[in-house]
């Protein structure tokens, strides 16, 4: 009995499912409308696209994990007001110790009718636009899953009533991420969960 009452008497893998028009929105709101550029000597800044709209999805290419579709309109003299697609492919790392996700390989593809709008658009992406990529879709796991840790911790401080005389009592003593599965529509998150608790029954009702 004693090992069933030790301090992490429960282990559970629990798969989370995130869909990938999740992650797209949180994108959008990280680049929409974010301008591309570079300092020149004089320290001024010369823009040379602005980021128009964004959408994710399963990998296009088998070698990567997501594409990242960006809806660019180019900002340069030469090619001024063009709307042009800039696929980016990618590759995901999980690093399970730092509990962060980050790009950790990526391939670009042009998309449009112009191929000097593609190469010249490629030769950017390349300089510019790929840094800008790595520091938005570089994701700190951390803070999220300290801060579940203290809010389920609070709930279970007391008893919890699950049913009628049935009451529920522990605490979560490790909460991470085990595992990142990247699907068809879908982000699959395997959370890893030790804790120790309890079912305390008070009341039976025949």
């Amino acid at each position: 009995m004693d090992k069933l009452l030790d301090d992490n008497n429960i282990r559970l893998n629990l798969p989370i499912k995130i869909a990938y028009t999740v992650l797209e929105n949180v994108l959008r709101e990280k680049l929409r409308n974010e301008k591309i550029g570079k300092e020149d000597k004089q320290g001024e800044t010369k823009h040379y696209a602005k980021i128009i709209d964004v959408s994710l999805e399963k990998a296009r290419k088998a070698e990567f994990d997501l594409s990242l579709n960006l809806q660019l309109k180019t900002l340069t003299t030469i090619l001024k007001n063009k709307y042009v697609n800039l696929w980016v492919h990618v590759s995901l790392g999980f690093n399970e110790a730092e509990q962060t996700i980050a790009v950790e390989r990526y391939e670009l593809e042009g998309q449009s009718k112009n191929w000097l709008i593609d190469n010249t658009l490629e030769t950017l992406a390349n300089t510019l636009i790929y840094n800008k990529l790595k520091n938005k879709m570089q994701f700190d796991l951390k803070p999220q899953i300290t801060e579940q840790l203290v809010n389920v911790n609070k709930k279970l401080e007391g008893e919890l009533e699950t049913a009628e005389g049935v009451f529920l009592s522990g605490n979560v003593n490790d909460l991470k991420v085990a595992e990142i599965i990247p699907g068809d529509s879908l982000l699959l998150i395997i959370l890893e969960i030790r804790a120790y608790g309890f079912v305390n029954v008070k009341e039976i009702k025949l």
